[in-house]
């Protein structure tokens, strides 16, 4: 009898080299792994960085997957903790924002993409571009981008129209140091990765232009793109321009991690969903509320729902799965009631991303992992 997670490996192992140099995938049924997948290799040969078979352990950077698996989780543990509040102003510990049109958001047109804000702006090559590469990380350009942010013109009032927006995510960052008083990385660290035991999830500092030290060895990490503003390919730093202008841990992008350990998170924000979790329920159920959600959009509150047509989560993803994807080729979908949960980690954009195999591929992956998963006939 042929093993029901079959069809899964066999198209899975159909992406490498085509859509990815290497991969790593799982299936969940609750805290119970179905199956995990590892393919190829952390780089292509050629490119002037580590090349290393891609184990279960392989370390991935998860791109905007940090906008719900660290930056949300961080947001509540704050609210939880009395020391932030999802319906106050944030220009109240954010002075850079007052006197702007920003100033009377509060959180939650933020997490749900509908504050007005635009997409994305150069920052990092602008501030390169005057300063040159050591001015990653400073204060200066942290201080640069807050200004930047806080000088746009609104494209439509808050609840208007939803706008995909790593601004707002880069405010909610800042809004979370603000409240937490320590840097993002190490609230991440306080109230998400040690206390879930995750040994393999963190930021990459940036300093002086350079990333820092990896807590893994840079073997055991994927690379991603040449990037062109650094002019090298990325392997141990983070892929997004942004958060390295920012010092590596941004609200929008930067978080590294395995496979085992999104599931872990995303699981650990279900159990807080079913009421026995390290968030109180009614903030996790908030999050996975349609409150903020004007007509037409997939948004949640820092997550995303399948679209009702051509989904990246495939046409068989359940009712209520929440989830998110990541530029660098990652993703992950979870319906919480029963806790049926695809991760999916590759770097698609190694060595650039030109390669859009992904589209394809990861429709048709997921649809083979949600029959896997459907509960077994009687």
């Amino acid at each position: 009898m042929s093993n029901r997670f079959d069809d899964v490996a066999s198209t899975f192992r159909g992406g490498e080299g085509p859509v990815f140099s290497g991969a790593v995938a799982g299936c969940w049924r609750g805290h119970d792994e179905a199956w995990l997948g590892a393919a190829g290799t952390t780089a292509f040969p050629g490119q002037g960085v580590v090349e290393a078979p891609v184990g279960p352990d392989t370390v991935f950077d998860l791109a905007s997957l940090t906008k719900p698996l660290a930056t949300v989780p961080v947001i509540l543990a704050l609210c939880a903790r009395g020391r932030l509040d999802l319906d106050a102003p944030i220009a109240g510990a954010l002075p850079f924002l007052r006197g702007t049109p920003w100033a009377a958001l509060t959180p939650i047109p933020l997490l749900a993409h509908v504050s007005g804000l635009p997409a994305w702006r150069p920052f990092a090559a602008d501030l390169v571009a005057a300063h040159g590469e050591g001015v990653a990380g400073t204060r200066e350009a942290i201080d640069a981008v807050r200004s930047r942010i806080a000088a746009e013109v609104p494209l439509a009032p808050p609840g208007a129209s939803c706008v995909y927006s790593d601004l707002g995510f880069i405010l909610l960052a800042a809004l979370a140091e603000s409240a937490g008083g320590a840097p993002f990385e190490r609230l991440f660290a306080d109230f998400v990765a040690t206390p879930l035991g995750l040994r393999r999830t963190f930021f990459v500092p940036v300093g002086d232009g350079g990333a820092g030290t990896t807590p893994v060895p840079v073997d055991q990490i994927a690379a991603t793109e040449v990037c062109p503003t650094r002019r090298r390919c990325v392997q141990g730093e983070v892929h997004d321009d942004n958060a390295w202008i920012l010092g590596g841990a941004a609200g929008h992008a930067g978080l590294f991690s395995t496979a085992r350990e999104v599931a872990a998170i995303a699981l650990a924000l279900r159990d807080s969903f079913l009421g026995d979790g390290a968030w109180p329920a009614p903030l996790v159920r908030r999050v996975w509320s349609r409150e903020a959600t004007p007509p037409g959009s997939s948004r949640l509150l820092g997550f995303d729902t399948p679209s009702p047509r051509g989904s990246m989560a495939g046409d068989r993803a359940p009712t209520g799965t929440v989830g998110h994807l990541g530029f660098t080729g990652t993703s992950f979908w979870m319906e919480p009631v029963t806790g049926r949960l695809v991760v999916l980690l590759t770097n698609r954009v190694h060595p650039d991303r030109s390669r859009l195999g992904i589209q394809a591929f990861r429709p048709r992956f997921h649809d083979a992992a949600w029959r896997a998963l459907e509960p077994a006939s009687r």
